[in-house]
């Protein structure tokens, strides 16, 4: 049996061959190429879509029916990166800085629009069969669309002090959820899946992606910075609503809340300041309890999987979940 990575290594050459096909890598003005290469040549493990590919397979359809929906997930993802780290006025992404912060925000923001356009194109060519590809662009205008109402929900957020676990599910739900949903749902509608086997394989995505999203959270606390590939503990300086903070305002003895709430989303917080925050985490058990709710929405999404065939696709595809819940603990 193959082990997640060597999975993912399987599927890495075809999304980016197809994504150097459609996008140039040179030509004037410069610095809009650059920006737009900088990050999809940062790498990555390629999760969302090798997601695709095996969706695909899953539901019967061959790799070369999804090459062109990897592609376009891919690049949907790296897209909402740029943006995202824009809004959140993030220093580091994959290790390095930021496209905005090497490039500046205007260009930044000029990068990811003309990612956004090339998704539509490279999910509309003839590389997708005719009689999927308004299914396939329909589904991907939809659950972009869900992404920046997330991110817009996120932002409503912001500034309060009060906020539930269930409200930061939602959340989740509608930024990386949809984005991971997206992923095998392009991939099934590649291989021409069923509304029944779309729905089971998007029911998957969607928790794989919370899942995973509660995890990244966790490591923005405790992880190490150069595997991480981002600033530890600047979640708490954002004043990200997570799973970890909405445990601790729940259950945090009066004293310890109002200090917890003065640290969050504190721009100019101390590196102390931060450290005070991840130990309240830990005293308070909020650590342990976004673990138990990692592993819950795993176990939901090996559940969704239960209505599909059997199949080295199928199986792959829960190697692939239960390492993006597993890969640092």
């Amino acid at each position: 049996m193959k082990s997640a990575l060597e999975i993912l290594e399987q599927y890495k050459g075809g999304v980016e061959s197809e994504l150097s096909r459609h996008l140039p890598r040179t030509g004037e003005p410069k610095e809009f190429y650059m920006s737009v290469w900088d990050l999809l040549d940062r790498g990555g493990k390629r999760i969302r879509p090798a997601l695709t590919y095996l969706a695909c397979e899953c539901v019967g359809g061959k790799r070369d029916d999804a090459v062109a929906a990897a592609a376009s997930v891919e690049l949907l993802h790296n897209m909402t990166l740029v943006h995202d780290d824009i809004e959140d006025e993030s220093e580091l992404r994959r290790g390095k800085p930021c496209i905005h912060r090497i490039y500046g925000t205007p260009t930044a923001i000029n990068a990811g629009d003309a990612m956004l356009i090339k998704v539509f194109e490279i999910a509309n060519s003839s590389m997708i069969p005719h009689e999927h590809r308004h299914r396939l662009v329909s589904q991907i205008a939809k659950r972009a669309y869900e992404i920046t109402w997330g991110q817009a929900f996120e932002f409503s957020m912001w500034k309060r002090k009060e906020f539930s676990e269930d409200e930061v599910i939602r959340l989740l739900k509608y930024k990386t959820g949809a984005l991971t949903r997206l992923s095998v749902e392009a991939g099934a509608i590649s291989g021409g899946a069923s509304e029944q086997q779309l729905e089971s394989l998007g029911t998957f995505g969607e928790t794989v992606g919370i899942a995973f999203q509660i995890v990244d959270d966790l490591l923005n606390v405790q992880g190490d910075v150069k595997q991480y590939g981002k600033e530890i503990g600047g979640d708490i300086r954002e004043g990200k609503k997570t799973v970890l903070a909405a445990h601790l305002l729940r259950v945090a003895r009066p004293s310890d809340k109002r200090a917890f709430t003065n640290l969050l989303g504190k721009k100019g917080i101390s590196k102390s300041g931060t450290r005070k925050a991840i130990a309240m985490y830990h005293k308070y058990g909020s650590i342990e309890y976004a673990k138990n709710q990692a592993e819950a929405f795993l176990k939901e999404s090996f559940s969704a999987l239960d209505p599909l065939p059997a199949s080295e696709a199928k199986t792959s595809l829960a190697t692939i979940a239960e390492f993006l819940v597993s890969r640092s603990f």
